[in-house]
């Protein structure tokens, strides 16, 4: 199939006026814009549109989202709100846990999403994998909307054989929250053992605790090197990194950088912040994530990639990238851009500059997914799988409007 759509007058975020031709699910071409192709090509017209890659979402917990009214939080900090949401009666009930993550994978996309990593508990009560198991038909539900990549989280006390079954279930990643175990360093090597055996990635919560004399996250960069292990590991959460004095904090990220581990920061929660300006000039690669949408972590939780952009506090281009190019990396997915051979996974927003949209978040937004429209202004577009890409878009012969 030779699809192909054309946005017309599109701003690049230089400043530029483009058409942008989309052809089979990439870009093709980036070309002045012209008056004569709006009145003979398929189009969508982007005039007084931003235009930049798709962001992706590489940290976010759907089992949790949207519990902050039947859960409520415990006062007793991060730790409270944790043991808040394992106290609720029957956390996994499949009906639940399908309504919420669904109605929260729709805001995602909605706003502009992509691809979405989310972490789920494994391991607790009589259906340890219900969680994976739900969210793999979400999966495929959404297939034409987003990637969802899933990542097996054990609880205390999960077995070995538990966390490989997730993976059977499918989940593609694991992950864990080693400071819950009696002894962390011992289960980091477990769960690092576990993903090679299992021949996928690892995703861990580091360092979100308050002990001084841990940091595991250096732990972990040292054992990579010396383990050889080459598979793509992730750190997220880290706030131990800002105990750290310049000195020793610029030698982690070293250590960091040369293991190839990628860093996830949820800029946007209470008591996840770290050092990312440090972390980015010592060379390692900082994604940027929500982690949770209305819990009992995150009562505010927006799940809007904007938001944690400008949340990051880096410049305008670096803040995008945390939650586009270097989220995606962090997804091990094509990064995405705007120029020929992209992949046309793309973000419209209504804004004159990055600097405007982060400051004022409109609405007013459009989302493609390999050059297919699935979302306008938060609402999902009706997707029939037998329709061309330009029978997505809703265009036709001659020059359509954006926003109907």
């Amino acid at each position: 199939m030779n699809d192909r759509i054309t946005l017309f007058g599109a701003t690049l975020p230089d400043g530029r006026a483009r058409d942008v031709v989309l052809r089979n699910g990439r870009i093709s071409m980036l070309r002045e814009p012209g008056r004569l192709c709006r009145e003979t090509c398929a189009g969508l017209d982007l005039t007084g549109y931003l235009l930049l890659p798709a962001p992706a979402e590489p940290h976010v917990h759907l089992d949790r989202a949207l519990t902050w009214e039947p859960v409520g939080s415990d006062p007793d900090g991060r730790d409270g709100a944790w043991r808040s949401w394992l106290v609720r009666p029957a956390p996994y009930h499949p009906g639940d846990l399908r309504r919420r993550s669904r109605a929260a994978l729709r805001t995602l996309a909605g706003h502009g999403v992509t691809a979405v990593r989310t972490h789920l508990d494994i391991g607790a009560g009589r259906t340890p994998l219900r969680a994976v198991e739900v969210m793999a038909e979400l999966r495929a539900e959404f297939d034409r909307v987003l990637d969802l990549q899933i990542v097996a989280v054990p609880v205390p006390g999960t077995s070995d054989r538990t966390i490989v079954d997730a993976v059977s279930a499918g989940a593609r990643v694991i992950g864990g929250r080693p400071r819950f175990a009696s002894d962390c360093r011992q289960e980091i090597r477990r769960l690092l053992r576990l993903a090679d055996r299992a021949e996928v990635a690892l995703d861990l919560h580091l360092d979100d605790g308050f002990d001084p004399r841990l940091l595991a996250v250096g732990d972990l960069a040292r054992l990579l090197r010396a383990s050889g292990f080459d598979r793509p590991v992730t750190a997220s959460h880290l706030a131990g990194l800002n105990r750290l004095a310049p000195s020793a904090l610029g030698r982690v990220g070293e250590t960091i950088a040369a293991s190839g581990m990628r860093v996830v920061a949820l800029p946007s929660e209470r008591g996840c912040g770290l050092p990312i300006r440090e972390l980015v000039a010592a060379g390692v690669t900082v994604a940027a994530g929500g982690d949770h949408l209305r819990t009992a972590g995150h009562p505010m939780g927006l799940a809007d990639p904007l938001a944690t952009a400008a949340a990051t506090g880096l410049p305008a281009a670096q803040a995008w990238a945390a939650v586009a190019g270097h989220a995606r990396n962090v997804l091990g997915l094509d990064p995405g851009g705007l120029e020929p051979g992209a992949a046309a996974d793309l973000f419209a927003v209504r804004a004159g500059s990055l600097a405007e949209a982060l400051q004022t978040r409109p609405q007013d937004r459009i989302v493609l997914r390999g050059g297919r429209v699935v979302a306008r202004s938060g609402r999902l577009a009706p997707i029939d799988r037998s329709t061309s890409l330009a029978q997505d878009a809703q265009v036709s012969r001659g020059r359509v409007p954006a926003a109907a």
